[in-house]
């Protein structure tokens, strides 16, 4: 099977080329109007598939003169559609082969979607195409103008690192086959929305994604038959495109070796904090203030070590992650939101998991909190401080390095998600000397859970919240045993 070696990727329209969601977004659009008390047919949005959901609910509400919020309106239609997914969501027949033969066959594979990305990332997860296992995502939001203008595709393009004559678009609207072809790109397009003879601008049209084989991908691409729609402004090609590797996280070495500069970092804040905690105690002359610094049960020590290495290391996260060209910072984090719904989801689990652990704990005999906590509470000397630092500082600066920072790079490594997971949550673990190997084993365990989250919501947000309630359930033990269970001393 030869492909042509000037085709190096793939770019994949969703909507209409992946999975067959047209009708749901449409019925969720129509229900949402009909919400409003206005009656639109679903063959209204027929000339505005493609464009994005702004354009796509707004075009309609100019039709028939209808104010609408779009934000809110966009809001109620996913909150509609979403409850569609899971029933009624399919992908067309061959659609998730052909990404798999795609990137089997050596062809990176790319998604180009004038959807939001809450639609975007429901859908891949539904058919079994998560949005990790893409190399590059731009989403309506990324680019200032819609199909049929070519930004989106050009973008993708950047992401890959290639120029438009080493991309071949996979497109079924009109809009998205004109988008393609004013990027200077080869468009093979599936008559799976619009009709073949709606779709004449194509190098190759096919009824169904099914029927596509990589020889139709890599012939040689064609001259463009549509002259550029917006040849002026920021959506022109770029005069020469970034350098290897932009769009994609640091790569695996990179990525450990910026996380010892951020472990330094940490260290060296912990050490001030100790030479802080160690002078208190010579100037007040109370030798109980150094108490457990040697194996890390000193809670004034805690409390000042987080307070002052949160800020180092958060900005030496930061830092790395904004060095790396192409790929902005929040992605990086992976700092996207996630529905309040979802979230909870995740916090029961933890709570789930929490309760499993203590019941496990109570059965073999083990104290519910051990006595290294005991003693950190007692002398923490400044117990909001150590609250804090318990309860927001130590989540936000290890969740960001590691389900943020370090899982990026391990999930684009040969370690893949699994790998990611299985890595961070054991490092995390390592890292509490303080505990003895029980403690080390349930916290190893929490960390599968949060890894699993990441993976699952591409945000570090669900993470760092079950981090915090972890920490503050534990911090809330604690306390009750102290002053109403059985803790001496």
């Amino acid at each position: 099977m030869s492909l042509d070696r000037s085709v190096r990727a793939v770019i994949f329209d969703m909507d209409g080329v992946l999975t067959d969601s047209e009708p749901l977004i449409n019925a969720a659009a129509v229900a949402m109007f009909k919400e409003h008390g206005l009656e639109v047919k679903p063959e209204d949005f027929h000339p505005f598939v493609g464009t994005g959901e702004n354009r796509y609910l707004g075009g309609v509400a100019e039709k028939y003169g209808c104010r609408l919020d779009i934000a809110e309106a966009k809001k109620r239609t996913y909150e509609i559609y979403l409850e569609l997914v899971p029933e009624r969501l399919n992908a067309f027949p061959g659609a998730v082969e052909l990404v798999r033969a795609c990137q089997e066959a050596g062809l990176r594979v790319a998604l180009a979607s004038s959807a939001d990305w809450i639609k975007i990332e429901a859908n891949l997860r539904k058919i079994g195409l998560p949005p990790e296992q893409w190399e590059a995502i731009v989403t309506g939001d990324d680019v200032e103008h819609k199909k049929p203008a070519p930004d989106i595709f050009l973008a993708a393009a950047r992401m890959l690192t290639l120029t438009p004559e080493q991309c071949v678009v996979i497109e079924d609207a009109v809009n998205g086959v004109q988008a393609a072809k004013a990027a200077g790109m080869r468009c093979v397009a599936v008559a799976q929305t619009f009709p073949a003879e709606q779709l004449p601008l194509a190098d190759l049209v096919k009824p169904r994604i099914a029927e596509l084989t990589l020889e139709d991908l890599g012939a040689p691409a064609g001259e463009s038959r549509l002259p550029p729609l917006f040849p002026s402004g920021n959506i022109a090609p770029p005069r020469s495109f970034p350098r290897e590797g932009e769009g994609k996280p640091w790569g695996l070495w990179a990525t450990l070796g910026f996380s010892l500069v951020i472990a330094a970092g940490f260290l060296a804040a912990s050490a001030a904090a100790m030479a802080m905690v160690l002078l208190a105690a010579a100037v007040l002359g109370r030798e109980d203030l150094a108490r457990g610094l040697r194996d890390g049960s000193n809670g004034l020590f805690l409390a000042l070590a987080t307070a002052t290495s949160t800020p180092v290391s958060v900005a030496l996260i930061w830092l790395f992650a904004w060095l790396r060209r192409g790929l902005p910072v929040k992605e990086y984090l992976a700092l996207k939101r996630v529905r309040g719904r979802h979230l909870a989801r995740w916090l029961v689990l933890l709570l789930c998991l929490g309760m499993v652990s203590d019941l496990i704990t109570w059965l073999i005999g083990r104290p519910l909190v051990p006595e290294v906590m005991v003693t950190q509470y007692r002398t923490a000397v400044l117990a909001p401080l150590l609250w804090l630092a318990i309860i927001v500082g130590a989540p936000l600066a290890e969740e960001l390095f590691f389900r943020g920072f370090v899982f990026k790079g391990l999930l684009h490594s040969f370690l893949g998600g699994t790998g990611a997971v299985l890595v961070t949550a054991a490092v995390w673990a390592v890292i509490h000397l303080q505990y003895d190997w029980y403690g080390m084993t349930i916290i190893f365990v929490a960390g599968l859970l949060f890894g699993y989250a990441r993976l699952k919501t591409n945000s570090v947000y669900p993470c760092l919240l079950m981090h915090a309630l972890m920490n503050l359930l534990a911090t809330a033990q604690v306390i009750v045993w102290v002053h109403f269970g059985g803790a001496t001393g």
